[in-house]
């Protein structure tokens, strides 16, 4: 898998250019971050689709790679406005590739509490609340 390429069609996606997704994902490809989970294609499809529906300008930018023997690691900043606020969520992909060099897994992690509950004011206080009792002292 050339990672240039899969970059530069992450960077520019929209959906215009998700018909693409095939030329980089295969047919079963597994999904799972902190809100899906899930097998095939036609799911990643939907799953960009409703980003695209939900979120005003969707796009990630890259940050770092590291690859080794049909895997690579990805972190990055996924940015989108959502009624007229601006949110980045940083992240990061974990990849593995097919023998025909098309992604089968792809593993995204980030932190939901940092990312998206603590910039709610209502569950911000809640979330707050509960690391500081988690907490150590």
């Amino acid at each position: 898998m050339n990672l240039e390429q899969l970059r530069v069609w992450y960077e520019g996606l929209s959906k215009e250019t998700l018909s693409d997704i095939d030329k980089f994902y295969s047919s079963d490809v597994f999904f799972k971050d902190p809100f899906n989970e899930f097998s095939g294609i036609e799911k990643l499809t939907k799953l960009f689709d409703h980003m695209f529906e939900k979120l005003d300008n969707p796009h990630f930018v890259f940050i770092d790679e590291v690859k080794s023997d049909g895997q690579a690691f990805l972190t990055w900043n996924f940015l989108f406005s959502m009624k007229g606020k601006e949110y980045k969520i940083h992240g990061s992909s974990h990849l593995k590739f097919d023998e025909n060099s098309k992604i089968e897994y792809h593993r995204d992690y980030w932190d939901v509490g940092e990312e998206l509950i603590l910039k709610i004011p209502g569950l911000a206080f809640l979330y707050g609340k509960l690391r500081k009792s988690l907490a150590v002292e």
